[in-house]
């Protein structure tokens, strides 16, 4: 019961301060309330009706503005009343009771109300009611020799009797207010402590010296970083695995049916496969398929759409006499089909020296911090081959299913530290790839504007709600599942932009999010 009691203001939303603060107001009604009920019931033992009336007239308002309370939550009115009345009518009581003296200064309970109201508004808010009850007491002083046709005529030992039970409830509670304070505020500072250790903590893990500021913009991401590379290793491996399993049960067939001049020609397109640097984007890579298909239409080639497409799976996109044996053959789908699968171990074994080495780069870095010498010189890069360099390691997470799109210009070299920018398009390649659920177009551009390079990638993806934009680049802000982001991705590549002189902004609709990077040229 004292339980919901104290809880009649509470509402879904309040923070713990405002919950306690209604707590506290209606703990003083209560308790005061019920003091009402012991001073009136004194007051009226020893005949002092009209005095009487005033503790229990105390007690009836406060529980008609309890009632309020809870039927409105209006915690301002309500805490108003109760403070209020809590610091006038002991002065009322004492005015009736005929002063300081015949009444035992029953004034010192709005001490409780003037310490009470520190636990409803600010300190200084609260100085107002000090000076409420300043003004009172001297008020009480000069009101004193006018009480005396009004003092009450009662044994000494009645008026030490109210002095003591005044002096001893008063410093009591007086006592348990100070109390509730103390302990109010231990246990924010121990909240605090506990906070601030967390944090110190969570800090410690990224932060053991001052050079970490210049070391986290490589080091701080590779929790969230790392199983870019594991991934890529993984997606390659298993491709190889198929390819090989393929390979090995087609050689032998193959190459019972292949003749002299057909083997010759095959080796020349495995060849072809292994040396080829072919690297087309999605339009191109139709185009290429389009011109192939009508040179082979043109040599009354078979099937000529799909000798196309593996050709250009292979990397060739030009028929070459040498070739003709094996597509003219009619096992030619079979056959290119051994070379692709051939061709394609080759391509991944690079995808996994690619991502080992980008792997290796970071282990090595976080291994090393503590000893790293930031303080090198930047080395000048091409920022199409550095992004190009992420996009290898997230083939295979793109071709499932993500359409790149790829706008460069010709430009030269900047200076930068090209680590440090391969972990800048790594964390906004990869939040693009998981905006889209892996499913959408990876728009990327370069290009020179003025005196800086402006390179912006862009998704169609759900894109970033306005209320959260603003805190995208906070550290430890993330929208992500526990265990899939620290919350620290855009924050380092932030730091690193700054660090090069330049800019991150960002726009966001859906369907379509853009990161515009721009940095001095």
């Amino acid at each position: 019961m004292i339980q919901k009691l104290l809880s009649i203001g509470s509402q879904d939303g309040d923070s713990e301060i405002i919950k306690q603060r209604k707590t506290f107001v209606v703990a003083m009604g209560a308790v005061m309330g019920m003091g009402g009920i012991v001073w009136g019931a004194i007051c009226e033992t020893y005949g002092y009706n009209f005095a009487a009336s005033i503790p229990f007239g105390y007690t009836v308002i406060t529980v008609f503005n309890l009632i309020y309370f809870n039927a409105t939550k209006n915690f301002k009115v309500t805490a108003f009343i109760q403070v209020f009345i809590s610091l006038m009518l002991p002065f009322l009581l004492q005015w009736a009771l005929g002063g300081f003296i015949s009444s035992g200064a029953v004034m010192l309970w709005s001490v409780l109300s003037v310490i009470g109201s520190l636990a409803v508004y600010s300190t200084k808010q609260s100085i107002y009611w000090v000076i409420l009850f300043a003004v009172l007491t001297i008020f009480s002083w000069w009101l004193e020799p006018h009480l005396v046709e009004y003092r009450i005529d009662a044994p000494r030992w009645v008026n030490t009797m109210f002095f003591v039970i005044n002096i001893l409830i008063i410093n009591i509670s007086v006592y348990f207010l100070v109390v509730y304070f103390i302990n109010s505020r231990d246990e924010k500072m121990k909240e605090i402590e506990q906070k601030h250790l967390e944090l110190e903590q969570s800090q410690s893990q990224l932060v053991q010296s001052e050079k970490l500021a210049a070391l986290g913009q490589l080091i701080a991401g590779v929790a969230h970083e790392v199983n870019t590379p594991l991934g890529a290793i993984q997606a390659s491996v298993g491709t190889i695995r198929s390819a090989i399993k393929t390979s090995v049960k087609s050689f032998p067939e193959v190459f019972e049916k292949l003749n002299d001049e057909e083997k010759a020609s095959f080796f020349i397109m495995l060849q072809a496969g292994f040396d080829s640097k072919v690297s087309l984007s999605s339009s191109e890579e139709r185009q290429a398929r389009r011109k192939l298909t009508t040179a082979l239409d043109e040599l009354d080639i078979e099937d000529a759409d799909e000798v196309a497409e593996m050709m250009i799976d292979i990397g060739i996109i030009e028929v070459a006499e040498s070739y003709l044996p094996i597509i003219k053959s009619e096992n030619s789908l079979q056959y290119l089909d051994l070379i692709y699968n051939q061709t394609e171990q080759c391509k991944n074994s690079d995808n996994i020296q690619t991502a080992v080495d980008r792997a290796s780069k970071i282990v090595f870095a976080l291994k090393n911090y503590s000893r790293f010498d930031h303080s090198g010189e930047k080395i000048p890069t091409n920022l199409g081959n550095n992004i190009d360099t992420v996009l290898t390691l997230y083939h295979n997470m793109i071709k499932r299913g993500v359409t790149v799109e790829k706008d460069f210009d010709i430009v030269a070299d900047i200076e930068c530290f090209p680590d440090e920018l391969n972990q800048v398009w790594t964390n906004l390649i990869h939040n693009a790839i998981q905006a889209m659920n892996g499913e959408g177009t990876l728009k990327i551009s370069l290009r020179k504007e003025g005196n800086e390079l402006a390179v912006r990638i862009a998704d169609s993806g759900s894109g970033i709600p306005e209320e959260i934009k603003s805190r995208i680049f906070e550290p430890f802000f993330t929208t992500k599942k526990a265990g899939e982001g620290s919350g620290l991705g855009l924050d380092i590549v932030r730091k690193i932009i700054e660090k090069h002189g330049g800019t991150i902004s960002v726009e966001s609709e859906p369907g379509n999010t853009e990161f515009t990077v721009k940095l001095p040229y």
